[in-house]
């Protein structure tokens, strides 16, 4: 049962480059006044933009189609490969913040929440470092050595150094301005 493909025909989902290209194609060949040479049943004049107002010469409607085809398709002719725009990795760190999110999650995260998210122990440290919040770099690096005993948290200063707390500092404060996403993160390329 082949359910209307014949053997060995591969079937071309919306998001393919071919189904992607056909459908383009269809669009132009009905921009041009040619759709009943598209292929493309049920494609009506009501979903497409308007006709152009002069019809292309022969000579000419090859070009158009061409370079209509290339608009629909993002600038892309055929044969070329259409290239994706760069998408920013959010969970690429520097080494200081890598550091920071391995020292955060040994010693900070059953109170502090993993990713730094807050629990009913701690408050969420993302919140507190930022703009909005009250605890400024100086105040982390003091709260973090000299803890807050009477609220529960212990000193550090015997367990950490000043520059483990910088990583700390560092993690926690690309946390709160989102360059960095929750989850494990990698080193950035060359760091």
């Amino acid at each position: 049962m082949t359910h209307g493909r014949r053997r060995g025909e591969k079937r071309e989902g919306k998001g393919s480059a071919n189904g992607r290209r056909r459908r383009a194609v269809a669009g132009v060949l009905a921009l041009v006044g040619i759709a009943a040479l598209a292929g493309a049943p049920g494609l009506h004049a009501r979903t497409l933009p308007p006709a152009p107002r002069a019809a292309p010469t022969r000579a000419g409607a090859a070009e158009l189609i061409e370079r209509e085809v290339a608009a629909r398709l993002g600038g892309v002719r055929r044969g070329e490969r259409a290239s994706r725009p760069a998408v920013r990795d959010s969970l690429e760190a520097s080494e200081a913040e890598y550091q920071g999110w391995k020292m955060f999650h040994v010693y900070c995260y059953r109170c502090h929440g993993t990713d730094a998210l807050g629990s009913d122990l701690a408050p969420n440290l993302r919140h507190s470092v930022s703009p909005q919040g009250s605890v400024t770099h100086d105040v982390f690096l003091t709260t973090v050595k000299e803890g807050r005993v009477p609220k529960g948290m212990p000193t550090w200063k015997t367990v950490l150094s000043d520059e483990q707390i910088e990583t700390l500092y560092a993690y926690v404060k690309a946390r709160s301005e989102q360059r960095l996403a929750a989850g494990r993160p990698h080193r950035k390329p060359g760091s």
